[in-house]
């Protein structure tokens, strides 16, 4: 009876792991998608565009970092998943999924909308 009570708890433990390391990943997915395409290569705005190019610059380059640290906070996670043979691939995907849509949401309703820190073309 304990040893199942134990399975279970690992299970919560590793299912929790999976569905973060899964949003880590999607929301570095979506701000890298966001940070290269609309930041860099159409400079259609900057992450903070109430002051300088110089101060947008940084903001952005700051924004980048941000999102490879997520990147590789959720790839270290799905590395210790893997190698403990507990990776659970689709509540990967939907932590994914979830991450990248939480990301579009805020990014679009936050910071474009309400604060207004930066208005695309």
């Amino acid at each position: 009876m304990v040893k199942n009570g134990y399975k279970n708890k690992g299970r919560s433990i590793y299912s929790n792991r999976n569905l973060w390391s899964g949003f880590l990943f999607g929301i570095s997915l979506a701000a890298f998608i966001d940070e290269t395409v609309f930041h860099q290569l159409l400079r259609w705005h900057h992450f903070y565009d109430k002051s300088t190019t110089d101060i947008g610059l940084i903001s952005d380059g700051l924004f980048h970092a941000f999102s490879w640290f997520a990147t590789i906070g959720g790839l270290f996670i799905f590395a210790d998943l893997r190698r403990r043979n507990a990776l659970w691939i689709t509540r990967w995907w939907g932590g994914v999924l979830i991450g990248a849509g939480g990301f579009q949401l805020y990014d679009g309703t936050i910071q474009h909308k309400l604060m207004r820190i930066h208005q695309i073309r």
